[in-house]
């Protein structure tokens, strides 16, 4: 199979953008949309769209817009806002919160001056969704009488609103006939069914699914057994067959019970799911979608636009200070690279008074410097990115701040628009290849990697998936082109690969072994932490390589495999040494730099394993001989000193 390249979005609705921070609600509501046999809801939290704490409002004023991704407003028969509101008051003032949907105000509701929890719906209809989103506007604002002035910032006032708050999509189960569509509307949450027979086509398909649909987060799963109940779409369902013949993948939308399933079969099933991941997506609107190649052009060596990334670049209305958040991961750069500085062109234009704004840099909260914006033009900022901070999960913050004017009673504060503009980028250098971290080898991947599920292991891929399945979606990134071996021996030189085994794939000695007797994993204490049972049940992967080739190498345990979470992922992130268990990555170490953990063979005697177990003894012994050499000495010259001429 030729090597495929291309740069993967996301499949499910992805975390969408949030902007503005300042606040109102009404009680008009729309009607409600009605619901049939034919009507399934999908329902979005807050969560899902990226939102992990929710929304939160503080004083007296506060304004936010929330983006929901709806493909197409074909199967959209409207749908239901609803709010989780805490709130709470210091002082007596007037407050309310206003909901907007598509631009217009839909409803308004007042705040008490106590405390509450209540729980806001807001209908809507298809004909509010433009340009692919909905766009739900969040106000919340308040003011003290008119006979008394007051700084807001005297206000304890808050409004906080619960990740748990969602948006329900009612839509017409009938009208999802397309791959596109499917891929657009489904669940978050996957379920996977597996062919039939084993295959090299299965095993890249189900590698494909478990990078593609957040395994290391517990996104998918495989089995047969469905997970939704009522009208509630929350698990989306993937069929794969593999065929011996014909095209490389076929999609087409099937039934399954009363939710719509997605059936991929071919020679090469992976290649429809990749394309549903990719920019040519919208090559599957039809019935039917066939794919038989995808390519597209790799990462730039030398700049990573920040337009290229998951990041909202728009215009922000500045009152004192307004986040811009650009995240990225290991894998959006190319194989062999990293930041070595950020370039930014920010404009922020100046208040009433002249005054401009200052804009502070912070890469994985580590500030990398500030500088003045005084000029009400763009101004391009350099900042040089120290070594050691990019690991697999990445967030660069540009705050831009100015004081907010006080006095006169004014009853809000006046914001003034900024914005980080196109041009803005990632300066990329060559990273140190001697680092060896587990998110090194995701970027080494991204240009492809080389799968091999070891018959010798005697597992089939069912039993083996609870495995792999978290740690490929660690380490595989959308983008990458999944390349089957049947075995250790068919790997290819040139690209890395992902080995599951129970011997050492490589040609030079692992951080771990299993072919030299016992084993025992202690702490820098010398004290055992797993020997025995307790290590055979244990998953450890760790980076080997093969003819100077670097690559994974997954050992899984015989106890429970790894069951992830969205609270708990699975994450190999720095070191290349883990051992994983139920809960997930127990601990990750570099055995370079800093090893936290002593991997120790009683039956294999070492030299370093000699001064291990005899050390105060060795050191003793050393003192003892080098304090007898001194003496020696000391004594040699002594005498030569008395026998010379006048001794």
């Amino acid at each position: 199979m030729a090597l495929a390249k291309i740069l993967i979005g996301a499949l499910a609705c992805t975390p969408l953008a949030a902007f503005g921070q300042d606040a109102e609600i009404s009680t008009a509501s729309r009607p409600a949309a009605t619901t049939s046999a034919e009507t399934i809801s999908r329902t979005i939290t807050l969560a899902d769209l990226g939102f992990g704490n929710g929304l939160s409002f503080r004083q007296l004023s506060g304004q936010t817009t929330v983006f929901i991704p709806v493909p197409d407003t074909a199967p959209l028969r409207g749908g239901t806002i609803t709010l989780d509101i805490t709130h709470g008051a210091t002082v007596a003032v007037d407050r309310y919160l206003q909901v907007s949907v598509g631009g217009r105000p839909v409803a308004t509701h007042s705040l008490g001056n106590r405390a509450e929890t209540f729980s806001l719906p807001v209908d809507f209809d298809a004909a509010a969704v433009s340009g692919g989103f909905l766009a739900v506007g969040l106000t919340y604002s308040g003011a003290f009488t008119d006979r008394v002035c007051v700084d807001e910032r005297a206000s304890g006032d808050f409004l906080d609103i619960s990740p748990r708050s969602a948006v329900t999509l009612d839509l017409d189960r009938d009208g999802i006939l397309s791959p596109a569509l499917f891929a657009g509307f489904r669940p978050a949450d996957m379920r996977v069914t597996l062919p039939d027979q084993a295959s090299l086509g299965g095993l890249a398909a189900a590698t494909r699914a478990a990078a593609l649909f957040g395994a290391e987060t517990g996104g998918v799963r495989f089995g047969t057994a469905p997970g939704n109940n009522g009208q509630d779409w929350t698990e989306g369902h993937v069929q794969l067959e593999v065929a011996t013949s014909g095209v490389q993948a076929e999609m087409q939308v099937t039934p399954d019970a009363d939710f719509p399933a997605l059936r991929v079969r071919g020679t090469d099933p992976q290649l429809g799911l990749w394309q549903l991941a990719s920019g040519w997506a919208g090559l599957a609107g039809g019935e039917t979608a066939i794919t038989t190649a995808i390519s597209d052009a790799g990462p730039d060596d030398g700049l990573l636009p920040l337009s290229a990334l998951a990041a909202d670049l728009t215009p922000r209305n500045v009152v004192s200070t307004e986040d811009v958040l650009i995240p990225f991961q290991s894998s959006d750069l190319p194989a062999g690279k990293t930041v070595d500085a950020v370039n930014l062109v920010v404009a922020a234009a100046l208040d009433a008074e002249g005054r401009g704004a200052t804009a502070s840099v912070y890469l994985n909260d580590t500030l990398l410097g500030n500088r003045p914006l005084p000029s009400g033009a763009p101004e391009r900022l350099n900042f040089d990115v120290p070594s050691g901070l990019i690991g697999r999960d990445n967030q660069l913050r540009v705050s831009i701040q100015r004081q907010p004017s006080g006095g006169e009673c004014r009853f809000k504060p006046q914001g003034y628009p900024a914005q980080v503009l196109p041009g803005s980028a990632l300066r990329l250098a060559d990273a140190d290849v001697h680092d060896g971290h587990f998110f090194g080898l995701r970027q080494e991947f991204g240009a492809g990697v080389q799968v091999v599920l070891d018959p010798a292991l005697g597992l089939d891929l069912e039993t083996a998936l609870p495995w792999i399945a978290g740690v490929a979606g660690s380490m595989i990134p959308d983008r990458a082109s999944i390349l089957p071996r049947a075995s250790v021996a068919a790997i290819e030189p040139g690209l890395p690969f992902f080995v599951i085994s129970a011997t050492n794939p490589g040609d030079a000695e692992p951080a771990i072994t299993f072919d030299a007797g016992a084993v025992e994993i202690r702490n820098t204490d010398a004290e055992v932490i797993f020997a025995g049972d307790a290590l055979d049940r244990l998953g450890v992967a760790q980076i080997v390589t093969r003819g100077e080739q670097p690559g994974l190498w997954l050992r899984p345990g015989n106890g429970p495999a790894p069951e992830p979470t969205a609270r708990n992922p699975l994450v190999l992130n720095r070191g290349d040494l883990a051992l994983l268990g139920q809960e997930g990555v127990i601990v990750a170490t570099s055995t370079r730099i800093n090893p936290v953990l002593d991997v120790v063979y009683p039956d294999r005697t070492s030299l370093a394993q000699i001064f291990a177990k005899y050390r105060p003894w060795i050191v003793g012994g050393a003192w003892v001989l080098l304090t007898l050499i001194v003496l020696i000495v000391f004594q040699r010259i002594y005498r030569n000193r008395r026998s010379g001429p006048g001794g």
